[in-house]
């Protein structure tokens, strides 16, 4: 399955708002038939992306959390240090001959999918606090005097910048999809942030799949 033969550029290549960030895992299948009879040791993480700081973090991330599940890694920026832009991306076959002579049975990509703004109405809010704890509830014209402003006041719109990634994990002699996860990002904060959180974010997918032990 040639399935290396297009990158898609672009991840993590934007511009990082100050705004926490949250992924969420929306899809992910795993080829259960073939991951049973396999094990597998060395694993070829590559994201891929022209911003090459973008692409560096995350490998190293990405290597950092996978490494500690008795798995070898080695990671794309290491063996193909400059940047992969429209001119200069490496072909599948490049790739993929450099993945085997470094011994590497799995390829683990990483890319970026989509990105969307998605606004929102936030309503107006209110506090709340019982009787007898406040002096408006007095009578009816406190009460309606301090609630009329609150309980009316008016809302706002908000934007979210949301990021649809996924991560695909190859079988190198076979070039057969092993493993597949999709994930949804809510404001992406600071790079180094992102990337660590999303790392693990794949992790604790990979354990709830059943691919790591």
């Amino acid at each position: 399955m040639k399935t290396l033969n297009r990158f898609l550029l672009g991840l993590l290549s934007i511009t990082f708002v100050t705004c926490s960030s949250s992924h969420k895992v929306v899809n992910s299948w795993v080829n259960k038939d073939v991951l049973k009879n396999q094990n597998y040791k060395k694993v070829f993480i590559i994201a891929l992306t022209e911003d090459q700081a973008a692409r560096n973090i995350v490998e190293s991330d990405l290597s950092n959390a996978i490494s500690e599940h008795n798995l070898e890694v080695v990671t794309s920026s290491t063996i193909f240090p400059a940047s992969f832009t429209n001119t200069s991306v490496p072909s599948n076959d490049v790739i993929l001959a450099k993945v085997k002579d470094l011994n590497c049975d799995l390829i683990f990509a990483v890319s970026l999918l989509n990105s969307t703004s998605e606004t929102r109405y936030v309503p107006g809010t209110t506090s709340y606090a019982p009787y007898p704890m406040y002096g408006y509830y007095r009578g009816f014209r406190p009460y309606y005097n301090y609630y009329t402003p609150v309980v009316y006041s008016p809302g706002y719109y908000t934007t979210n910048k949301v990021y649809f990634m996924e991560a695909n994990l190859f079988d190198v002699s076979t070039e057969n999809i092993l493993w597949s996860v999709q994930t949804k990002t809510y404001n992406p904060s600071k790079l180094r942030q992102f990337s660590a959180s999303y790392s693990i974010t794949i992790v604790n997918q990979a354990y709830d799949d059943g691919l790591l032990k």
